[in-house]
Formats: structure tokens, sequence, C-alpha cells
């Protein structure tokens, strides 16, 4: 008699608990994450951080909304930013340390953010800059990234209008249309697209970097409130990046996903901007305050805090374990991540300190501690041996390293046995090339990915449309570039280069591999007027070697002016 209630009450649960499996499921649901990255905003370039003049209202919108950080820190330069930020690893770490000449290669073997995220089970896509690898070996596709659609290739062609050097994963496309509306207009897509389940969209916009192109009618408005030309160019880039975090926006409240998604705007470097500078000392490339520190404003409705502000030190690794402990992700096993989990700080709205000391550091070529660096521990501040007291002068302007000297040891000691750690083994020489790929054929080799042998020769960059190799007036000096044949075979060797009349006639050869052909430069019409010329085939076995382009005879002032070099491996 009495097993009856008990059993319509066991059923009645049990009916509560199948009801509810599908609501409590979407529950544990992990949010989504767009990640928004500005190139060369700079912290002083934002309303919300004092910049009265620049129209910024939903860059702003996300830190009233949601959580600012103060004090937030990246590299003076972009790709040093990026390859830590999809790591969070310092870049000294990872291959990406400069911006150009293939030493803006992540290694094959980082883990990064997308990869982080598919371990969770979110779709991912990158609409933008990636300019973490040239060549199909480091595609974004091949690091995590479900869908690519913007920048490969060339990280510093930023054309704005009408362009035909954007990628749709592994395909070149045409865009007609202003850059920054075409990629948000992608990633609007892809959001719609992957309401249904978790999703990570990682917008890095290539504005405002030079050239400072955007629709007249941004310019226009700053003109108008007196802003010199070339800031108003910037600033109107800017506010177009702020539209269209509208738009998107505006996507994620009609596909009712405001609440389920987290927001992180970031810019990548310094300013460059001159107009407005807070106050701060320094601009993009430098370690002072201006070039180092960025904004920082990070959204989730009803799990973090509106207008909270964080003062604590932060850095750009530090996105990599946070997101890792938002989403509950594992982190990599076997790699040492530099970055701390903010997790808590961005729930609370507040926390401890969870660096004791920053580092800055960057120039070209290959890292060196003597070079441009700068050591901070949140009061104190070294820079290039200069110290600030940044309490009390949050503008670099009084240097008083010779009233404190003890600081002064203290921290370039600091800063001696960090940068000693961040570089231990890291072999900084030159990255190979692929070549044979069947998804990669031809390929281009480099210009300036090339070492030259000699006093003179010297590829010269010329932002890819007209890199060439200079001063190629010796016999004795030559090019050599690294390459990896990944098959073995026949493969066509094609020059694209100017020569003027006087130069034509010269000669030179061709070799890799055991094997090698000649060629002579005919004229084209002037140095800098380049025409494709097939040199002949090479036969070349499986396995790394070095392409080398050596002089036979210079007839006039220079062998050639070498813009591009094809290899095709034959059938």
């Amino acid at each position: 008699m009495n097993s009856l209630p008990l059993l319509l009450a066991l059923l009645f649960l049990a009916a509560i608990t199948v009801a509810a499996g599908p609501s409590a499921g979407a529950d544990d649901r992990p949010p989504n994450v767009i990640l928004i990255f500005t190139d060369d905003q700079g912290w002083f370039d934002v309303g919300v951080n004092g910049n009265t003049i620049i129209e910024t209202p939903h860059m702003d919108s996300v830190a009233r909304d949601g959580v600012r950080f103060n004090r937030f820190y990246a590299t003076p330069v972009c790709t040093p930013t990026r390859a830590g930020l999809l790591t969070g690893r310092y870049y000294q770490r990872t291959g990406a340390f400069d911006t150009y000449m293939g030493r803006d290669t992540l290694r094959e073997n980082e883990y990064t953010l997308g990869q982080l995220f598919k371990s969770r089970g979110y779709r991912t896509g990158l609409f933008g800059k990636w300019h973490q690898g040239r060549y199909m070996r480091y595609h974004p596709n091949q690091r995590g990234f479900d869908e690519f659609f913007g920048f490969w290739q060339y990280g510093f062609i930023n054309r704005y209008f009408d362009s035909d050097e954007l990628w749709h994963n592994r395909e070149r496309v045409v865009t007609t249309g202003y850059v920054t509306d075409v990629l948000t207009d992608q990633a609007i897509e892809f959001v719609k697209r992957n309401r249904e389940r978790p999703f990570f969209a990682y917008l890095p916009y290539n504005a405002p970097h030079a050239p400072y192109l955007v629709p007249d009618k941004y310019i226009e408005r700053y003109l108008k409130k007196g802003v010199p030309l070339r800031d108003a160019r910037i600033y109107g880039m800017i506010t177009s990046i702020d539209d269209n975090m509208g738009r998107l926006f505006k996507t994620l409240d009609e596909t009712g996903l405001r609440n389920d998604t987290i927001v992180i705007f970031m810019g990548d470097n310094g300013g460059v901007t001159r107009h407005f500078k807070a106050g701060l000392r320094g601009n993009k490339g430098g370690v002072y305050e201006g070039g180092v520190r960025v904004p920082l404003f990070i959204r989730w409705p009803e799990h973090f805090p509106a207008g909270a502000q964080i003062d604590i030190l932060g850095e750009y690794v530090d996105l990599f374990p946070t997101l890792a402990e938002l989403i509950g992700a594992k982190l990599p096993e076997g790699r040492k991540l530099d970055g701390k989990s903010l997790a808590s700080h961005l729930r609370e709205g507040k926390g401890p300190k969870v660096h004791d000391l920053l580092f800055h550091q960057w120039n070209r070529v290959r890292p060196n501690d003597h070079e441009n660096w700068a050591v901070q521990d949140g009061r104190w501040k070294l820079v290039k041996g200069e110290l600030y007291d940044l309490d009390n002068d949050g503008g670099e302007r009084n240097d008083v390293a010779a009233d404190h000297p003890g600081i002064v040891k203290r921290l370039r000691d600091e800063f001696e046995q960090w940068f000693a750690d961040v570089t231990e083994g890291q072999p900084y020489d030159r990255v190979p090339i692929e070549i044979g790929r069947a998804d990669e054929n031809p390929v281009e080799i480099d210009i300036t990915w090339g070492e030259p042998v000699g006093e003179k020769v010297t590829p010269q960059y010329r932002r890819y449309i007209r890199d060439t190799i200079d001063n190629w007036s010796e016999l004795d000096e030559y090019v050599r570039w690294k390459i990896d044949v990944t098959q073995a075979g026949r493969y066509e060797v094609v020059f694209h280069y100017g020569c003027d009349a006087g130069d034509a006639g010269s000669r030179f050869r061709v070799s890799a591999g055991g094997a090698s052909i000649e060629g002579e430069a005919e004229a084209t019409a002037g140095r800098f007027v380049f025409r494709p010329r097939t040199i002949g085939v090479l036969e070349l076995p499986q396995g790394p070697t070095t392409l080398e382009i050596r002089p036979l005879k210079i007839v006039g002032k220079e062998l050639m002016a070498l813009h591009k070099i094809w290899l095709r491996r034959l059938p």
C-alpha cells in the first residue's frame, strides 16, 4: 500500500529530470567568444580612455558594460603580440619575433588559440590579418581555424578598397567595398551560421595600419573638428571599425546570443596618432608607455560586472590561459606558458596582482637585450637605463635613475634573467621554404627571405610591391635561401626582374641540391619594370637544401633588380 506513493514520486522526479535535461545541457554550453583585435590603435585612441575627439561608442560600450583594464600591455609591434596572444608564450619563444623577411613566422609546433578552442568542440573562424607565416605550412587552416577570410601571405600590404589580396581559406579572392566592412560581413555570417553551437571568432582587423585609407565621410568628420589630416584619417579608420562593431553587436542581439558571448576588444601595440596622447610618452615601436600600453575591454553580460576597472599589470600573453579557464579547456602540456589567467578578476571585477614584473623588448633581425628594452614592477619602470616613477610620473618625463641606483640595478638584473630564459636555445635563423607541395605549386621564393653573402648585395624590403635584390654589383657576392623539397622532381625556375639596357647581358647561375642552370639578363623597360622570364629546369632531390643565385658576369652597374622567384614542380 505504501509503495504506490513512493513509486509515483520517483516517476514524477524522473519526469522532471528528463524535462530539465535539454535546459541543463544548454546551461553547460561554454560561452561563445569574439576577439576583436585592431592594428596600431593605441591606449589613447578610444573615447573611454579620455579622448574626447574620437568617436568610439561601441568600443566604449564594451568597457562600460564589461571590465576595463587600465594597465594592460602588448609588444611594441604587431607580429610579436599576435604570437603571444595566440600561444600564451612570450614571442621570443615562438619564432615570430619580427614583422617581415621570414622572421614573422610562428613555428608549426606552437599550440594556438584556434587549437585550444577546437579542443572544446568550438567552431573557429579568423577574419582579418594573420601575419604569422606566409607559406601554406603556416596557413591559419593549419593552425586551428576552421574558416579563414583575410590577409594571409603578405602581412604588410594593407589595401583597403576593392582588394584582390584577400583569401578565403586557401583560395585567393577578389572583393569590392571597404575591407573593414568586408571582414565584418564575413564575421557576421560566421556568427549566424554557428549560432547553435559554441564558436570562436577572431577578428584581427588590418585597420588602422598604414596606408591610412577610409571613406571620405569619416575623414571629413575629424577635419571639421580640427584634427590634422594624418590623424583625421586614422581616427576615421577607427570610427569605421567602431561602426562595424555596432553591426556585429546588433547581430548578437538579433540572434539572442548577446548574453552567451564574451566580447574582447584589444589593440595590438602602441598607437601611431599624435593629436591626443593622454599624457603618455612614445608611440608604436618603442617601449615607453605610448608604445606598449593598449586598451583591453572584456564583456560577458550577467557574468562580468559592468563598469569594473582593473589596475593591476596585465599583458598580451595572459589572454590564452584566461580564455582556457573561461571555456573549460585544458592547457597544453609539455610547453612553458608565460601568461597568467585573469578569469577570476573578470568575474569579480578585481583581484590581486598576477605579475610582479613586466618585460618589454623588441628590435629587428633577432632579439637583443641591449636594444629597445624596459622592465616595470608597477611603480618603477626602467627604460633603456632611464628610471621613471609611474605613480608620480605617468608620462615618463623625469628620469630619476641617478637618485635610485639600487632600483636600477635590481630591475636590470631581473630583465637580464628574464631575457636569458625566453631566448635560451632559440634558433633565430632563417626559416626554410617548402617547395613542391600539392597545395602550393608553384611557390614563390620570397626575395626578402634570402641571406646575402657579401658586403653590398642586399634583399631590400619595399612592402612586397617593389621588393628587389639591390646593389648586386660584385661577382663574388650572392644570395641564398633555405628550401625544403617536399617531393623530388623537375622544377621550373621563373624570375621576375627589371634590367636597365646598360646592364643587359649579365649572366648568372641558379643552383640547388647539386643541380644548376645558367641564364642571361635581358633588358626590360627599366630597372623597376619587372617582366617574367623562364630560366630553366632544376632536377631536385627530396629534402632540405640551399637555393643559390650567383653572378657569372656583370656587364654594367649590376646583375639585375630581381623582384620574384617562382619554382614550379613539373608533372
